[in-house]
């Protein structure tokens, strides 16, 4: 009777144990599911716009739906993507933000920080490409300004039959960090990064995300986003586009009404730039530079690519 009792006791034991681990090794993907239950129910769109942020950036996210998303084009739906792992003070208040918009997609098993931002857009990556039907993805920072509805035209006219598109503002000369915050551990291609978009918003065709996607377990994560998109697509067949409209660098370069996204901006700048818009049609009430941009040389080596020349490009 000791016996029988005994092992009946081990045996529920381990059933416990086996449905613990059940649901310890689906958490990231129950998880998802609940985080964007909202899209889910919705999830086809023309262009998807992938918003990277934080836990702590309620604030750049309530200035953006107050401002940008407000002007978004009927065919476009947003997706804010927040990592979780290690913020836990912040759960109860995230779980009710995304209760409240339906816009958030939580990777739980995701540090939030710096360090983390490749692995952060990669699980993003493979998460919508299973979960949305799309032609096309803008991935965008929390501080940047986007005007949807004229990304939307561009794709729909110009770009209408383009495949594996790449759009966005290129740089194919940086040198490879080796110190800093941003320093590379892994990078041993070349002593310059291969041509990249830079991450304050680019665009990539829905073929291009699932290349990327399919891959991921083979992918190399390097410490930038953008570098890493950017090399993933390296020996795939793509079209690539450099457009000054992309205000996409680590500082702005000014404020032109021919600017599609715009870099760095402050939370007071979102609302400031859509209220010029719904009141004047401009993005800017005054357009002046602060740096000049340049056209990307596809015909040269990389190192050649990006001289700052042309003082009429904004």
């Amino acid at each position: 009777m000791k016996k029988t009792l005994k092992w009946c006791y081990i045996c529920c034991l381990i059933l416990l144990f086996i449905s613990t681990w059940s649901i310890f090794i689906n958490l990231d993907k129950f998880y998802l599911k609940d985080s964007s239950r909202h899209e889910l129910q919705k999830r086809e769109t023309f262009l998807l716009v992938l918003i990277t942020s934080s836990v702590q950036h309620s604030g750049k996210r309530k200035a953006i739906r107050n401002s940008w998303l407000k002007l978004n084009s009927p065919l476009s739906k947003h997706i804010f993507v927040v990592g979780r792992k290690g913020s836990q003070d912040d759960e109860a208040i995230l779980l009710s933000e995304s209760s409240e918009f339906g816009d958030l997609l939580i990777l739980p098993s995701t540090k939030d920080d710096y360090n983390t931002l490749s692995e952060k857009v990669l699980r993003a990556f493979v998460h919508i490409s299973s979960t949305w039907t799309f032609k096309f993805l803008l991935k965008c920072d929390d501080d940047s300004f986007v005007r949807t509805p004229d990304i939307v035209h561009e794709l729909s006219t110009r770009f209408a039959k383009t495949k594996n598109l790449y759009w966005g503002f290129f740089n194919g000369n940086a040198r490879v960090k080796r110190n800093g915050r941003w320093r590379e551990t892994k990078w041993i291609l070349c002593d310059r990064y291969l041509p990249y978009a830079l991450g304050g918003g680019y665009v990539l065709s829905h073929s291009m995300v699932n290349f990327i996607a399919r891959n991921h377990h083979d992918l190399n994560i390097y410490q930038t986003e953008d570098v890493s998109v950017g090399t993933w697509l390296a020996p795939v067949n793509v079209t690539r586009i450099h457009d000054p409209r992309f205000d996409t660098e680590y500082l702005p370069r000014g404020c032109s009404n021919t600017y599609l996204i715009t870099h760095k901006r402050t939370e007071a700048d979102m609302l400031f730039f859509y209220n010029n818009i719904v009141n004047t049609g401009k993005l800017c009430d005054t357009e002046f530079k602060l740096r000049a941009s340049y056209l990307y040389d596809w015909n040269v080596e990389p190192s050649k690519c990006c001289s700052r020349t042309n003082a009429s490009i904004p």
